[in-house]
């Protein structure tokens, strides 16, 4: 059996990975390194089961997004907090919950609104599924307390507020009972356990809440089989000590994925954790020599497995007559004045390619701020023809949500920057993409891993493991004057496309499916013989 503990924390509390209203920016992309493994290993039908220590009770709307609800999960917090293992989703609707007579419902664009006698009761958030993520109940204008809700139909746990700020959470049982305590203010961060269910707890407080996920970890980590049993643990900062707490004698496998573990020559607790394992999985050549720093014998044990997102399909962009160029932007990395320039000059050349400027996440102003260089460039610039044709027109307004308004009083151009906010809506851009731009000092890894597995040659100015020059991209060793060269050689000539294609396909077959499962054993017995 192997069991993978990945590294889906939170930022503010690292023990919590929160749901957030569809309306809000998420901090970074979903898509990991046990994303990709658990796909693999799911898609072979290999015994695996995913060992979860982060609270999360939205938790099956995340994996069904990442393909991976069919793999059986153990949750620390579901045994902590007594829910049935048989218990399926079942979406809360607003009539599930107890509101006074008179209560009125308000909806915006945002979330739903419980008014009663003109008053606000409480606020309502929705995730990107719909589904019910949390009610923050009011009085008197203030912050009560927040519930927040199990994607099985139940309130997982109540947020207590003071004077506006967080005071403490509850963690309640399946049936409603408050089971832990966790104090919120700077200077406690304890954890007191109800009385009622001493028992379950090997103390009566705890200093935080990572104190508790520890002693739960060490129960189900322990109790694996040596000889039948490997422990893939994702490397982060908040996991590796789980390594000590395993059943001596049980396989362990550390996977390094972006820059998620730092890696510093003066880290001596991660040195003896990468002895101790017996496999490291790492997703790029950087961080495999970063590795061998530490020691030449751990070089040994290293191995890259590149990342490819199963989600997106090889090629489908050639059902269009039109090409796009997907322009991703990093927001502290904004592009020159004479790269957008010289993007503008290439659609004003080729009536069929458009551009999407691309960011993730970003701030309105850095988002804001590329489309005033770009208005300002048209204005410079009257004799391109950046203008849309009637067809394009149609194809561009399909399945988006449009403000008639502004389609009005906007001229209707060959280009349009968007900010996304999650991975579905990249992947859905990415379908009809013909080629990526990231002209960024290091690529994006989520966008260079979304382009080789749907096929997308792609243009970077450094060479990456995801991206080798005229097989399946195009580096700019010459700089930004190589930039119209490098988007005509895909775009104009069908057979480099097609090679890109062919290359990517290659790629995708060696790193995924029973290859790397036989690749993955073959490492593993070549450590133990």
């Amino acid at each position: 059996m192997y069991y993978f503990v990945p590294a889906w924390y939170g930022t503010d509390r690292i023990w919590q990975q929160s749901a957030t209203p569809w309306y809000w920016m998420r901090e970074s992309i979903e898509f990991d390194d046990t994303i990709n493994q658990v796909r693999i290993f799911q898609e072979a039908e290999m015994d695996r089961v995913l060992l979860l220590p982060q609270y999360n009770p939205q938790l099956r709307y995340f994996l069904h997004r990442q393909d991976i609800l069919e793999t059986d999960v153990i949750s620390i917090f579901d045994g902590i907090q007594g829910v049935p293992s048989e218990l399926s989703m079942r979406p809360l609707q607003l009539q599930d919950m107890e509101w006074p007579s008179g209560t009125i419902f308000s909806y915006t664009p945002f979330l739903a609104i419980a008014f009663r006698k003109g008053k606000c009761l409480a606020k309502i958030d929705m995730g990107v599924d719909g589904n019910i993520l949390s009610l923050t109940r009011y009085k008197d204008e203030e912050i009560i307390y927040i519930d927040y809700m199990d994607d099985r139909g139940f309130i997982s746990s109540r947020l207590y507020y003071n004077e506006g700020k967080p005071y403490f959470h509850e963690y309640l049982r399946f049936d409603g009972q408050w089971i832990l305590r966790e104090m919120l203010i700077e200077e406690n961060r304890s954890v007191m356990v109800n009385e009622a269910f001493f028992h379950a707890f090997k103390k009566e407080s705890y200093a935080n809440i990572g104190e508790v996920v520890s002693e739960k970890m060490k129960e189900h980590l322990m109790a694996l089989i040596p000889g039948r049993d490997q422990l893939v643990l994702a490397a982060h900062p908040a996991n590796l000590a789980f390594l000590q707490d395993t059943a001596s004698g049980v396989k362990k496998v550390l996977s390094f994925y972006g820059d998620r573990q730092p890696l510093s020559a003066e880290n001596f607790v991660l040195y003896f954790d990468m002895i101790d394992a017996q496999l490291l999985i790492t997703d790029s050549e950087k961080t495999k020599e970063a590795i061998s720093v530490f020691s030449p014998s751990l070089a040994q044990k290293t191995h890259r497995i590149t990342s490819f997102d199963s989600r997106l399909r090889l090629g489908s962009s050639q059902e269009r007559k039109e090409s796009k160029i997907y322009y991703y932007i990093k927001e502290n990395e904004l592009p020159t004045k004479n790269q957008l320039k010289k993007i503008l000059e290439v659609l004003g050349q080729h009536p069929l390619f458009e551009v999407v400027f691309a960011f993730y996440n970003g701030a309105p102003e850095r988002v804001k701020e590329v489309e005033q260089q770009l208005e300002e460039l048209i204005a410079s610039e009257q004799n391109l023809n950046l203008f849309q044709s009637p067809a394009q027109l149609e194809v561009l307004g399909e399945n988006q949500i449009i403000d008639k308004e502004f389609v009005q009083d906007a001229p209707d151009y060959r280009f349009v920057v968007k900010n996304f906010s999650n991975e579905n809506d990249i992947i859905q851009e990415l379908e009809k993409t013909r080629l990526i731009v990231d002209l960024s000092e290091e690529p994006n890894l989520y966008t260079q891993i979304a382009g080789i597995s749907a096929g997308i040659p792609q243009v970077n100015r450094v060479q990456t493991e995801y991206v080798d020059h005229l097989k399946n991209g195009y580096v700019l060793s010459k700089g930004d004057k190589e930039l119209e060269k490098a988007i005509t050689h895909f775009l104009l000539e069908l057979k480099p496309w097609n090679e890109a294609l062919v290359y990517s396909i290659e790629k995708i077959q060696e790193y995924t499916g029973q290859r790397l499962i036989e690749k993955w054993e073959g490492w593993m017995k070549e450590r133990h013989g």
